[in-house]
């Protein structure tokens, strides 16, 4: 017996299934349905048509699923809801410049690292800003020179110092569609903690906030500010966020929080991670691409923890350290392990998140 198409996914509507969904047919109206018989070769044409109507069309529902939609048509879902990418576009590095001697003109052009930058200055200090987007441009050496593209009388030296505002990457798919469901699905209303959470992740350069609610009494709200690379915000970040929410944290309804809800916005403490270990590698391997390798792995591990949900048992582990420095290609074994100091995971509280700090590298790994 034909099956009623109505009652199956897209995904089960195949060639193979409309073909013998054809035949059942035939079968009924007691017609001949071999193949080249005038029924069948009639039932093939419309098949294939009928086929490629259903796969046309389950790719069209997989562009416009909230669950799977990706790109412009997500940005469109975004603006339906009153949401955009966090960033919106890739942005800027800029970072912090020393000078001895005479300093080159705001908007001379720089060189560092073989990436170009604008001089300029950033609330008082000097500063250089990156040419190219993205997170890439933050991984520049402090203590690297910067060299004037054009000569500056009086200048003796040009010294990159720390970053001063990371670049991010434009918001990714995955990262956007989650806050497009949270928004859709989510409790988020009458200024709950779900709500404020979306208010503050709505801000431009945030990646995560924790909400704690009655810090400081009845209807006081903080918001603590995760970056978007899992780091410590800028202070023009938290910044726009207490802004945005309530300026001043007064608790009078100019920003998107109710007439009575005090909100605070605070950047979470970065607490520095410090490793140490005894590596063996493999005789061709480079002590120095090992360490570099395994600076980024541990860069990537503190910022996937920073940017979770945050739960009671937030932690570096010390296991977890041990098995990414284990699956390295070049080491063979390792011992001697220390995270800041001590063989025991890292705890933090609700207002702390992992930051980088050094990695020791003992043995003779050149």
């Amino acid at each position: 017996m034909a099956r009623n198409i109505e009652d199956l996914n897209l995904d089960e509507i195949t060639e193979e299934l409309l073909l013998d969904e054809a035949i059942d047919i035939g079968d009924e109206l007691e017609v001949d349905t071999r193949q080249g018989s005038i029924y069948r070769d009639a039932a093939d044409g419309h098949v294939i048509r009928t086929a490629k109507f259903f796969n046309d069309l389950r790719q069209v529902s997989e562009i416009i699923s909230l669950d799977s939609c990706t790109g412009e048509v997500l940005d469109e879902r975004l603006r339906e809801r009153g949401l955009q990418r966090n960033p919106p576009e890739s942005t800027q590095a800029i970072y912090y410049v020393e000078y001895v001697g005479a300093k080159p003109e705001i908007g001379d052009v720089v060189t560092c690292e073989g990436y170009f930058f604008t001089v300029d200055v950033l609330d008082g200090k000097d500063v250089i800003i990156s040419e190219e987007y993205g997170s890439e441009m933050n991984n520049l050496l402090p203590g690297s020179p910067v060299i004037p593209e054009l000569d500056v009388d009086g200048l003796e030296s040009a010294t990159l110092k720390e970053l001063a505002v990371p670049a991010l990457d434009v918001e990714s798919d995955d990262s956007a569609r989650t806050r497009l469901i949270n928004r859709i699905s989510g409790p988020d209303e009458n200024a709950n903690i779900s709500q404020v959470k979306t208010w503050c992740e709505s801000v431009e350069g945030v990646g995560r906030a924790r909400i704690i609610p009655l810090w400081d009494g009845p209807m006081s709200v903080k918001g603590v500010i995760i970056s978007r690379d899992g780091g410590v915000p800028t202070s023009k970040v938290v910044e726009d966020v207490q802004k945005y929410i309530d300026p001043g944290s007064e608790g009078m309804g100019e920003g998107v929080a109710p007439i009575g809800q005090k909100f605070t916005a605070a950047a979470a403490e970065g607490v520095k991670i410090n490793v140490s270990v005894t590596i063996i590698k493999r005789a061709e391997a480079s002590g120095q691409t090992i360490k570099e390798e395994l600076e980024k792995q541990l860069k990537e591990y503190y910022k996937t923890i920073a940017l979770a949900e945050y739960t009671q048992e937030i932690q570096v582990r010390y296991t977890r350290i041990s098995a990414i420095i284990t699956e390295m290609e070049d080491v063979i074994d390792h011992e001697n392990l220390l995270v800041n100091g001590s063989e025991d995971n890292v705890e933090f509280t609700v207002s702390q998140i992992p930051v980088f700090g050094e990695v020791v590298i003992n043995g003779d790994i050149l």
